[in-house]
């Protein structure tokens, strides 16, 4: 029997991580031994951790670069790791940048597809930026491709933050999906919050289960989704025409690491370091890290996409640091400005 599985993608920020974590507690419930291959940017590891931190999931980590093009090679390996530890399922998350076809396609390659099989590849929105990125990225045309394909290539689409934004915005994103995938779902939510019982559908431990969690399962079962004939079926086969053969999924999109002063030195206010992010304009996409905030003991998780920051408490045991992403980023000028920060 193949193991299933799903696919996430959708741009940086979008929610990937926080659908995850959901996913992984709902596999673990239903008595369901969940694998996870994990792609960052960055030279160090978020999300992983996260996922660790929160759900001990068995977590393979494909840093510094992204698993469709610069670190395609390294997937077979990560997901034999993967399979050792006999996985119910498997959850591939991409980088914001990846190209999921490329992803569909290696589970195809002879090693992978006799013990693998794509259950369902999903795409993320955010509602409050999906219908810029076109325009905003106009520069970058690989990266414009890329995330045309994220929709193109779903089973299921979910306009995640759909509260932040008015309702003639997500008729217009709806529009827009619909004029470059006619076959998936759309879900519009807020938090990554879905109905995961059609996602997991028919997938069950590979080990007896108790009667309790056995009745469990039926309980949450739900309809299974479309699966869409031209993502995983002439589709694929298309993509393997000379004319269409795998380029780059971005060019000028990059990601830079600084770290924290070592403990025992001036720490940085949280109000400080929100205008930081806010001083490099659109050229930040994203950002996100472990850090130290003046006068607090405590590390704290923070996130930044769309303008918007978040913070959480974290237990992470290293020295702080964030990853920044963003468009023809200057490595020297952002590092130079962060040192100035503590100085």
């Amino acid at each position: 029997m193949k193991i299933p599985v799903i696919i996430l993608g959708g741009f940086l920020g979008s929610g990937k991580t926080t659908l995850l974590l959901t996913l992984l507690k709902e596999s673990k419930a239903r008595g369901l031994n969940p694998g996870v291959v994990m792609n960052e940017l960055g030279k160090k590891d978020v999300d992983g951790y996260i996922l660790q931190e929160h759900t001990g999931a068995n977590v393979e980590k494909l840093l510094d670069g992204c698993v469709c093009c610069s670190r395609k090679e390294e997937l077979p390996r990560s997901l034999s790791a993967l399979l050792a530890r006999q996985p119910d399922i498997i959850y591939i998350e991409l980088t914001g940048v990846a190209d999921p076809e490329e992803i569909a396609k290696s589970l195809l390659e002879p090693a992978l597809s006799e013990r693998l099989a794509l259950h369902y590849s999903l795409t993320l929105l955010d509602a409050e930026n999906a219908l810029e990125y076109s325009s905003r990225f106009t520069a970058d045309k690989q990266l414009v491709r890329t995330l045309r394909k994220q929709i193109t290539s779903a089973d299921l689409i979910i306009v995640n933050k759909s509260d932040l934004v008015e309702q003639d915005t997500l008729w217009r994103i709806e529009k827009m999906i619909s004029k470059h995938n006619t076959d998936s779902e759309i879900v519009f939510t807020h938090y990554s919050e879905i109905n995961l019982a059609p996602l997991l559908a028919g997938i069950v431990p590979r080990e007896p289960r108790s009667a309790a969690v056995q009745r469990g399962n039926r309980a949450m079962s739900g309809t299974p989704l479309k699966r869409m004939g031209g993502s995983h079926g002439q589709g694929a086969t298309a993509l393997q025409e000379p004319e269409l053969r795998q380029q780059a999924s971005y060019s000028q999109v990059s990601a830079v690491t600084l770290t924290f002063p070592q403990e025992g030195e001036d720490g940085i206010g949280r109000e400080e370091l929100e205008d930081f992010f806010h001083e490099w304009g659109d050229r930040l996409l994203r950002a996100k890290g472990h850090v130290r905030l003046a006068g607090q003991e405590t590390v704290q998780l923070v996130q930044y996409a769309g303008s918007r920051c978040t913070w959480e408490a974290s237990r992470y045991p290293g020295q702080p640091y964030v990853v920044f992403i963003g468009l023809n980023l200057d490595e020297k000028q952002l590092t130079d400005r962060w040192s100035a920060l503590f100085s």
